[in-house]
Formats: C-alpha cells, structure tokens, sequence
C-alpha cells in the first residue's frame, strides 16, 4: 500500500524576481516576503543554501514556482513558468506600484558570472562585477525613471527577454577594453535609431562631464557589428554605454573613486531622456 501520510501537496506560488531573490505576490500570506528556491527537500540533512536555484536569468520577470514554503525558503522548488508580457504587466501595475507616469528603462549589466566580459588583471576586476555594483546605485539615484534591472541568460536570447518586459527604452552597461593604453568614453546606438542616437548622445554628455577622459563619440553600429545585434532586434531605443576602458589602470581608478557620481551621471541622463519622450509625447497628441 501506498502511505499516503508521506505525500506531500507542492503549493503553487506567484512573484517576481528581484535582485536574485523571489518576492511572492500570491499566496496572500506571503504577500511581499522576499523568499530563496532550493530543489532539496526540507528535511534533508545539508543546508538549503548549498543548493541553492540561481534566479539572476530570472531578474525582472514574473514566474510561477511550486514547492513548500518554509523559514525564507521554497523547498522543493521548481520553476514552472514565466508570465507573458501582458499578464506581466498587468500584475507589476497591481503588486509593484509602480508609476506608471513614468517611463521605463530596461538597464541590461553587460556579460555573466561565467562570461564576465573585460577584465582589470592589476585591480582584479571585471566588467560584470564593476557593473553589477554599480546598477544598484543608478537605480537609487533615478527619480523619474522606472528601473527595471536586466541579466543576460543567454546573449541569443536577450533581445526577446528585454522586448517582453515592455520597456521604453534601453540602457546596455559595458566597459571598453583595448591595449591597457587607449582611454575614453563613447555610447554606442543602432544606425537606423534617431531616438537611439539622442539617447546615446545625452548619456555621453554626462559620462564625460563625470569622468573627464577623452569623448569618444555616440557611435553608430550595424546588426553584424559588435554589440549590433542588441542594438537591432530590441523593439524601444537601446544604447551600449562604455563609460571607459576597464584594461586601462587610470581609467579605471577615476570610474572607482567616484562610482557614486558615475551611477548620477547614469541616473540624471535616463531621467533627462525620460523627459524627452514624455515631451515628444505631449507634441505628438497635440498635433493629432
């Protein structure tokens, strides 16, 4: 006979993924409980953080998990589904508070843990962990822009997750590399895009204003380019912003001592560009 004492009922759960963690919308007694997915059970011996289910693919989505809910964790956990863009948004509208005067930036942390991108060998430091220190700040300084935090699963595929989330416009974060001699700033944007190019070419004035190395410029690229097809297959305006080059020890330590006033200079130009689609907005209902 089967013993039936012994079969457990996994629960099904709501929420969305925030800075790697699950913050569950329903059920309604975990309301707002910002909760960590392991595959164990519950009752197996090791600790739940030694198996722990990374969710940074997940960052910014709405997912449906089942498992049993318990002291910050969901034991048992597994990832049933990812909410389509319409439910997506409807749900962020009634749980996130959003505003939804304000417009959206997808802000996309360039490269992955296992592909972190450029690296500083002197200071250690790659592009993915500069970055990934660095949105956090952005996203505390922005005041008329929605945030929406972005990580790349997988490169072929991240166009589609940026276009789901319904954004307004797009911010890639990256840092240059070159021979450890070549310094700078530059903004690249796709060639067909005129608001790109006005998105490329504020963020510009204020990176540069910061750190003071040399412009650069706001960069045309093509889909076969590097870094194009971002720039192509994203449906809202989207730029790759290479504040300075990563392998050059300078530029790197001016991007270190003043990390708080290069997340501002981020955060003043969404804020500037949010600005100026809302303005676009206004002129193009009037003329209609």
């Amino acid at each position: 006979m089967i013993d039936t004492n012994n079969i457990t009922k996994d629960e099904q759960f709501f929420g969305i993924v925030q800075e790697g963690k699950f913050k569950v919308f329903a059920p309604q007694r975990l309301e707002g409980d910002l909760v960590r997915l392991t595959p164990m059970a519950e009752k197996e011996a090791k600790s739940p953080e030694s198996d722990e289910i990374d969710l940074s693919g997940y960052e910014g989505k709405i997912i449906e998990v089942s498992g049993e809910a318990s002291s910050g964790w969901i034991y048992s956990a597994k990832v049933v589904e990812e909410a389509g863009p319409v439910l997506s948004d409807f749900l962020r509208k009634v749980f996130c508070k959003e505003d939804v005067t304000k417009k959206k930036c997808a802000l996309v942390i360039g490269h992955k843990k296992d592909s972190p991108g450029g690296l500083n060998e002197k200071n250690n430091i790659n592009e993915f962990e500069f970055n990934e220190k660095l949105v956090p700040l952005i996203e505390e300084k922005v005041k008329n822009t929605n945030v929406q935090r972005v990580y790349r699963r997988t490169y072929a595929g991240l166009p589609g997750d940026i276009n789901s989330l319904g954004a307004d416009f797009v911010v890639g974060l990256h840092c240059n590399t070159g021979d450890g001699t070549v310094s700078g700033s530059e903004v690249s944007y796709h060639h067909k895009s005129l608001k790109g190019r006005i998105l490329a070419e504020i963020l510009l004035k204020h990176l540069t204003a910061c750190l003071e190395l040399p412009d650069r410029g706001a960069k045309t690229r093509s889909a076969e380019d590097k870094g194009g097809y971002l720039l192509c297959y994203t449906e809202a305006p989207c730029v790759i912003a290479e504040p300075f080059f990563i392998d050059n020890d300078e530029d790197l330590t001016r991007a270190m001592k003043d990390l708080d006033g290069l997340a501002e200079a981020f955060a003043k130009a969404l804020d500037e560009f949010s600005a100026a689609l809302k303005v676009e907005e206004q002129e193009h209902s009037i003329a209609v």
